[in-house]
């Protein structure tokens, strides 16, 4: 969902770019509000791609092409589609550290983006022409992994387009524009809805057949596309300093780049706590990016609910994750960021006790004055804060931890973790899905597959749980120090 990408986003532009020196520039320039308004139309375009290509449509059109074409099962629809994703985020937690070398050593940033961006523009336009499977799974990866590739090129320009002091309010002012992509891809995708009909992926008794919807008509993906193309277009004229220096041959690169995360990766198991923190938010952020990548049909396909509120409902979350996640900041200055964490363990407990609960004693949720539903808004407003205060907690903890003179290497790898982690959840997920098909399949012949996305979410709940209880062993540097004043004290 593109909620904790835009948080994080922001807060990766506030804690890990640095200045930049004269020496290294051939052109210097003072922020101009021009060039931050044009940088920052790309947030919102690329927003808009998130938003509705991954939030909103690929994984529930792809569990339409399993089933309609191929005669798979909804869990084995879903299968293929999350072993996909999981290699995929594989492949792009490999690729991430030399695509950030080679963002750091670039002449100019702008040109990868632009050249990423079309590579976007036309395999995602493309998902709609052919229901093969194989194929919108392909030019999906393709498209997506340009995108996450686009995003380290995209974040790094910020040093070059704004002087240092106005860094953080420049990145504030791009993550505020991704929110209005948020809500104009979701609008048209409301729009296309109530011209081309519902998309239908799980048979029950009140949709009792599969339609691909507005997903089949091919229109719609080329009508997102080129929103995001309209809205990049001020991104052209954005003028950055450039760096001087060649860019060395990419094998050169690559090999320094790994070397650098492996050196890291000593340096941190060597680090008892940083250690002890990098597993547990390893199993925190797999349950969050888990969440997010299914909450779309969770509300669908698990609480059985309309696909208009379906969309809504990543509105309300998201809109939530706005107005409350500086609360969690405020939390981790105020305290510590163990105590950040317990708070968003806390509210991530309740929206999934929620969700668990209304899965398997109020689905299907109708839409009205009706305690189930107001539970259902009550989950998605916890739901937004708790997603955007694991990015934040997870900041803070590392600021905590790390060495100064480490804090970059710290906070890549705690992103590569987050990659690899992503990963993870999905093949959990399908394993869970599979269990329950087995199971429900042999004891009672028939079953409701929507209760499958209740037991899902209990396992995540628990390997969050296991996470939490690993991150509450940790001692942040805060309390070290105040640890070692007391014995100190005792000694004198």
């Amino acid at each position: 969902m593109s909620a904790e990408k835009e948080i994080a986003k922001g807060v990766d532009r506030q804690l890990e770019l640095t200045p930049v020196t004269e020496e290294e520039i051939e052109i210097e320039t003072k922020t101009s509000k021009l060039n931050v308004l044009n940088w920052s139309m790309y947030d919102l375009a690329n927003t808009i791609y998130s938003m509705v290509i991954v939030s909103l449509i690929i994984n529930q059109y792809a569990l339409i092409i399993g089933q309609v074409e191929l005669g798979l099962s909804y869990t084995r629809a879903d299968m293929i589609y999350n072993i996909v994703f999981a290699v995929m985020q594989i492949v792009v937690a490999v690729l991430m550290p030399v695509m950030g070398a080679l963002s750091d050593t670039a002449g100019k940033r702008k040109p990868f983006v632009l050249g990423l961006t079309g590579v976007i523009l036309l395999f995602a336009s493309l998902l709609g022409i052919y229901h093969s499977l194989a194929l919108v799974l392909i030019f999906y990866v393709i498209a997506n992994m340009a995108y996450q590739f686009s995003l380290t090129f995209y974040d790094s320009m910020i040093a070059f387009i704004a002087n240092p002091k106005d860094v953080g309010k420049v990145g504030g002012f791009g993550v505020a524009f991704g929110y209005f992509g948020t809500l104009i891809g979701m609008g048209v995708m409301l729009g296309l809805q109530s011209i081309w009909g519902s998309p239908v992926s799980q048979i029950t008794e009140n949709e009792p057949v599969l339609q691909y919807g507005y997903y089949g008509v091919p229109w719609t993906f080329v009508i997102a596309m080129g929103l995001f193309a309209l809205c990049a277009i001020p991104f052209i004229f954005v003028k950055e300093r450039q760096k001087k220096g060649k860019v060395p041959p990419f094998g050169q690169l690559a090999k320094n780049a790994f070397r650098q995360v492996g050196q890291t990766f000593r340096d941190i198991t060597s680090h008892k706590e940083m250690f002890k923190f990098i597993i547990g938010y390893f199993l925190v952020v797999d349950v969050a990016n888990i969440i997010v990548a299914k909450m779309f049909l969770i509300v669908r396909d698990g609480l059985l609910m309309d696909v208009s509120f379906s969309m809504i409902f990543i509105i309300i979350s998201t809109v939530s994750a706005v107005a409350f996640t500086y609360f969690i900041g405020m939390i981790a200055d105020i305290w510590d960021a163990k105590i950040a964490f317990f708070v968003i363990g806390g509210l991530w407990g309740i929206a999934i006790i929620m969700g668990v609960l209304l899965i398997f004693f109020a689905a299907p949720v109708a839409i009205g004055f009706n305690f189930p539903f107001i539970m259902v808004i009550l989950m998605g407003l916890i739901a937004g804060p708790a997603l955007g205060g694991t990015w934040v907690a997870q900041r803070a903890m590392i600021t905590e931890l790390a060495p100064k003179e480490k804090f970059g290497e710290y906070f890549g790898f705690s992103k590569l973790s987050g990659k690899v982690s992503a990963s993870l959840g999905p093949l959990v997920w399908s394993g869970v899905f599979l269990l329950f098909e087995a199971i429900a399949g042999a004891l009672y012949g028939s079953y409701n597959l929507y209760k499958a996305y209740g037991y899902a979410m209990i396992v995540t709940g628990l390997i969050m749980a296991i996470g939490l209880a690993i991150i509450a062993t940790v001692k942040p540097s805060k309390k070290l120090v105040i640890e070692g004043e007391q014995a100190a004290k005792q000694e004198g």
